[in-house]
């Protein structure tokens, strides 16, 4: 009686067991967690409304078993090496902008130049476009797996205490630029550059070093510009270009679903959610500016027209700069980004509204 009543007992428990293997999903079994260095830090709109969703949604999908883990900006690895580290390894994934390797992307940087798109929604989709269509721009990020290409907001000019109307109310001012593009428009628009990280731009308006900076609407609030520049001059004057890839080994190890699923759920669609986040950042902020006193002047387009003659110069460099790295086809890439920006800037509302 005892011997048939342990007989019993294991044929249920052996029952159970494999009831259970059998009803977790395959690729639950193995939990991969992809390390994340991230250029913007996680109370940034297109984090919060874009990258924490598309993460929720990954982690869902694959029954927990495909796990971002995010780490804000020089907590991994410093945010200056993030493309070192995930070439080495030492970070799975990063979002990183072109310009922290100067010379590396010449390519990339065309979407760079002066006053192309309307918002980030329009650089986006060009940015991605471009990438699909030329072999050579792939090229450029041989060593990694991409996963998507975007566009920064673009970039105004925020001043303290002079509203900028004309091309002629630049001469003299003291303006910061906070990579070497942005330096050498101002310095083409007649102003003095004052090259700052964006840390230390609140402080050096308030102590009355610079009379403004040109940057995006968004990062204003988080490091406290807005309470020192209450002009804005929508200009639109250019983005940063923007990649998130991955450690080719780390993405060679995934499960054949895991690749499948981030797959499907990058690429165009997440190049077009990170503009979109970013372009509607942008359009809060500004409300939220101008409840609290701000002014903002929108450049009339024949006005915009003399400062982008100023810049003109930087397109016909561009060109010249790349074919002398042998890409003989710079002029069309250069006149497809052209093509691209206006019509995703005429399909698009911006990042700036009224």
């Amino acid at each position: 009686m005892r011997r048939a009543l342990s007989s019993s007992i294991l044929i249920c428990i052996a029952a159970a067991t494999a009831v259970f293997l059998f009803a977790v999903p395959a690729w639950s079994v193995e939990r991969v967690v992809i390390k994340t260095a991230s250029e913007y830090p996680d109370k940034h709109p297109t984090v919060k409304n874009g990258w924490f969703p598309w993460i929720d949604d990954l982690k869902k999908k694959s029954n927990g078993g495909l796990v971002i883990q995010f780490f804000n900006p020089n907590t991994l690895v410093p945010q200056k090496e993030a493309y070192n580290a995930l070439t080495s390894g030492s970070a799975d994934m990063i979002f990183n902008p072109t310009w922290r390797n100067q010379g590396k992307f010449p390519l990339t940087d065309v979407v760079s130049l002066p006053m192309l798109f309307n918002g980030s929604e329009a650089g986006s989709l060009t940015i991605w476009d471009l990438y699909q269509a030329f072999p050579e721009w792939q090229e450029e990020y041989k060593d990694v797996k991409m996963l998507w290409q975007w566009t920064s907001a673009t970039i105004q000019l925020h001043t303290k205490k002079k509203q900028v109307k004309t091309l002629a109310d630049m001469s003299g001012l003291k303006i910061i630029g906070w990579n070497p593009r942005n330096l050498e428009m101002i310095k083409a628009l007649g102003a003095n550059p004052i090259e700052m990280t964006p840390p230390d731009t609140y402080l050096a308006l308030e102590r009355g070093m610079a009379d403004g900076v040109m940057c995006p609407i968004a990062p204003m609030r988080a490091f406290k510009i807005s309470d020192a520049a209450k002009h804005h001059t929508i200009i639109d004057l250019n983005c940063d270009a923007f990649y998130a890839a991955m450690n080719p080994k780390k993405w060679n190890s995934l499960p054949e679903e895991h690749k499948k699923l981030l797959e499907q759920t990058t690429g165009r669609h997440m190049a077009q959610m990170s503009g979109k986040t970013l372009d509607q950042g942008a359009i809060d902020d500004s409300s939220w500016m101008k409840k609290e006193g701000h002014t903002f002047y929108v450049l009339p387009k024949e006005e915009k027209k003399l400062w982008r003659a100023k810049l003109k110069h930087m397109d016909d460099e561009w060109i010249q700069a790349v074919e002398g790295k042998g890409y003989k086809n710079a002029r069309k890439i250069y006149e497809e980004a052209m093509k691209l920006a206006e019509k995703y800037s005429n399909q698009t509302t911006g990042g700036y509204k009224e």
